[in-house]
């Protein structure tokens, strides 16, 4: 095999982080006993993907991000959500959605007799992706993981790969890929890197991002021939 070193995203390429995040807006307003609708859901991922992108780019803290899409979610559906214990409920419904994509285990269990090692490199809240890998399955089949939050840097940034080629005892670049959903994150950050990239595009959206990832996949049996 090529690579020896599989770098995985988590939310949307391993965990099914849609699934998740529907379920936990929805709990944490009926927390609030706000009447819900599958509008407001809509109005959180507009939101939502707004402002991680300006975490990714420096625009704001993670610290301030846990509180300030609540802000801003509150003045868009006009409530007064009370956004900072707003985003303390949202975080603790978040940590217990543990649902995975189809075919996760098979491929994680398959790439494991093969002599590689996998890590887990993620954007996501600490507490959020400790509570959720705790009581998952798929943990022991990564050797580390690297949470943005606890290395003081996110995707794309350099220093967030620094710290992982580090502690991965710095292999060769050729010998590395990141597997990852995202283009402004997974696949920007692994290419300016000077890594492979594999897109995880199961909706097959079309790539106008100017960014180009060495493979694109639709779902995760295809990555099992890639990397073979």
């Amino acid at each position: 095999m090529k690579y020896r070193h599989l770098l995985f995203d988590l939310d949307g390429t391993l965990f099914d982080y849609d699934k998740a995040e529907r379920v936990s807006i929805r709990k944490t307003f009926e927390d609030f006993s706000v009447e819900y609708s599958d509008s407001f859901l809509r109005e959180y991922r507009k939101v939502n993907k707004k402002i991680w992108l300006d975490y990714e780019s420096g625009q704001i803290t993670q610290k301030e991000l846990k509180t300030e899409r609540f802000r801003r979610l509150g003045e868009v559906l006009e409530l007064d959500i009370q956004p900072e214990l707003f985003g303390k409920l949202y975080l603790e419904n978040l940590s217990g959605e543990r649902s995975l994509l189809p075919g996760v285990i098979a491929l994680l269990e398959g790439l494991s007799n093969d002599k590689v090692k996998m890590y887990l490199i993620t954007n996501g809240l600490k507490d959020v992706q400790r509570g959720r890998l705790s009581g998952s399955e798929i943990t022991q089949y990564f050797s580390d993981i690297f949470i943005s939050e606890e290395i003081g840097a996110a995707k794309p940034d350099k220093a967030i790969f620094d710290v992982a080629f580090l502690r991965m005892g710095d292999p060769k670049r050729e010998e590395v890929v990141i597997i990852g959903d995202s283009l402004t994150s997974d696949i920007l950050g692994g290419s300016e890197y000077g890594i492979d990239t594999c897109w995880m595009n199961p909706g097959e959206v079309k790539n106008g991002s100017g960014i180009i990832p060495t493979y694109e996949i639709k779902g995760l049996s295809e990555l099992k021939h890639i990397l073979s």
